[in-house]
């Protein structure tokens, strides 16, 4: 009976890994300019209600398209999905704007099972993960780098129809 579960522990991390093949480069998260200290401070959390939990809606809301994130504050952070990736710790849930990131459950595999009480922890995506910030208006770039922003790119969406205008990229502080 222990080599079924073993073999079918090995099962579901092999079908996890290869799900995890699909993690997107980037993605996004539109929030108000008000938050943006306490995700730098804090990171990006989500702690879902019992109702998101019925639901499966489980992990920080992303979307895939910047301007789709706009909708949901006047600030959006790019957020590096290779960084999420590569440490291991992040599952990608896709829907239809995006995908949702949440935290994996490293207790699932010692053969306790997942336990419900890891969900209500919620997820969070550290500030480190943040590669950009894209800005509404055209934000003040000396008081952000001042401020602890000065090692993510930080843009504005176009008013009149262009691309996106990049302000400032990290490489340029160093400079």
């Amino acid at each position: 009976m222990k080599k079924i579960l073993t073999e079918w522990r090995k099962y579901l991390q092999e079908t996890n890994e290869a799900e995890q093949r699909d993690f997107p480069a980037k993605v996004y998260y539109g929030t108000s300019i008000d938050n943006l200290p306490a995700i730098r401070d804090r990171g990006i959390t989500n702690l879902p209600t019992d109702l998101e939990m019925s639901q499966d809606k489980i992990g920080v809301p992303t979307c895939s398209d910047p301007y789709d994130a706009k909708a949901h504050g006047n600030v959006v952070l790019e957020i590096d999905g290779t960084y999420l990736k590569e440490s291991g710790q992040y599952e990608s849930y896709p829907n239809s704007k995006g995908a949702r990131i949440g935290m994996k459950d490293s207790a699932s595999m010692s053969g306790s099972g997942a336990d419900q009480m890891v969900d209500c922890l919620g997820s969070t995506i550290p500030f480190d993960a943040v590669s950009g910030v894209i800005f509404s208006g055209t934000p003040d770039v000396q008081r952000l780098k001042s401020d602890g922003f000065g090692n993510v790119g930080i843009y504005s969406f176009p008013t009149n129809g262009q691309e996106i205008k990049k302000l400032h990229t990290p490489e340029e502080q160093s400079v």
